[in-house]
């Protein structure tokens, strides 16, 4: 699951003109458009390029610092400037407003840390929520520990804007599901009028969230522009329950969020039924990512709504210089412009970065001066 900074998630893009190589900027166009290459890193990939614990890049800012300075210079000795390196933030905690709120977290030694249902139901969800309006998120320890830890690492990278960053949000209906569990989707049909009820509640204190965050880097508490949201939980909704349970609190997200007409969504495992309800959120951008029941063409007949394309990052690293070439050659003719692949810990300890190389190299027939 996914942090999302404003239109960037846990991960990086690449300049969005084209690859860095030397002095020169690669860029890609096919049929006259522009083509996007984009390679994001895992932050687990950080932690083992860095030599450390997984528990220690969450809580030890110094062995932090360390771990994005190491896995820094590895990458750029490897790729050199083929691939640009991820921007320094702090940790990628997707749930850190659920945290803020009580959410009870468990960090163990080297995986990833995820928290637990602490809601037993929906009458109590709505208690809390309200009883939760005026909480100070900044004033939560694991806000204050954010805080440090980003403070320090803007020390050590001084040319980097880290910000406050890491300690994300998820989309409503994730943060629901997170917090009561897979009951959830049971109170949406035993208790329609209350599930509403409660995930309006939600939303409202993640709009607080946010609109915190936005204050906190210097950019204004209600974008002019637009925003997103991440929410891969709306999948387990079925698609005609989405016009009830789904859309009207993407639109409250995005209307507390943004004045702008800009509206990305990073959804995964949706169905192709559910994507005839983007529009009615007024969703601009689409980003399916690992979504194993969608095709291009299943896309394409189903919604026109921009989106990327994902190289599943478990696909790549068992694939030959020929299965990619091909596979980036049907995406650049489906009309994806933004074509992207994902590598992490997995792909470095097992020597499989070479494929990283040969997804960049499957571009350069489309390379324009």
């Amino acid at each position: 699951m996914t942090t999302l900074t404003d239109y960037r998630l846990a991960g990086f893009r690449e300049n969005p003109s084209g690859i860095q190589q030397g002095d020169q900027i690669m860029k890609y166009a096919f049929n006259n458009t522009e083509i996007q290459p984009s390679v994001e890193i895992y932050h687990d990939g950080i932690v083992y390029l860095g030599e450390i614990t997984m528990r220690e890049f969450f809580w030890d800012k110094e062995k932090c610092a360390e771990a994005w300075r190491i896995a820094g210079e590895k990458i750029r000795a490897y790729f050199g400037d083929m691939l640009p390196m991820r921007p320094v933030s702090g940790p990628p905690l997707s749930y850190g407003h659920l945290v803020c709120l009580g959410a009870p977290i468990e960090f163990t030694e080297d995986s990833e840390p995820n928290v637990k249902p602490f809601i037993s139901g929906i009458d109590e969800g709505i208690e809390f929520l309200k009883e939760k309006r005026d909480i100070v998120f900044a004033q939560q320890p694991i806000f204050r520990h954010y805080a440090e830890m980003c403070g320090y690492l803007q020390e050590r990278f001084p040319g980097q804007n880290v910000g406050f960053s890491g300690l994300g949000s998820q989309g409503p209906i994730t943060s629901a599901v997170l917090m009561r569990g897979q009951d959830f989707i049971f109170d949406i049909i035993d208790e329609p009028d209350k599930a509403k009820e409660f995930l309006s509640l939600l939303t409202d204190s993640i709009i607080r969230y946010r609109r915190l965050i936005n204050r906190i880097n210097g950019q204004p508490e209600i974008s002019p522009r637009g925003c997103g949201l991440a929410d891969d939980f709306a999948s387990l909704i079925s698609p005609d329950m989405w016009p009830e349970f789904v859309v009207p609190y993407w639109n409250q997200l995005y209307e507390g969020l943004t004045t702008g007409s800009s509206r990305f969504l990073h959804c995964e495992n949706l169905a192709p039924a559910h994507l005839r309800h983007l529009k009615s959120a007024k969703v601009t951008y689409f980003q399916p990512s690992v979504s194993p029941m969608l095709t291009l063409e299943k896309v394409r007949e189903n919604t026109d709504i921009p989106i990327d394309w994902l190289l599943y990052p478990f696909h790549i690293v068992n694939m030959s210089d020929e299965e990619i070439q091909e596979w980036v050659d049907t995406t650049v003719r489906a009309g994806v412009t933004i074509i992207r692949t994902q590598f992490g810990r997995f792909a470095c300890e097992n020597g499989k970065l070479d494929r990283i190389k040969a997804f960049y190299r499957a571009f350069e027939k489309y390379s324009v001066k």
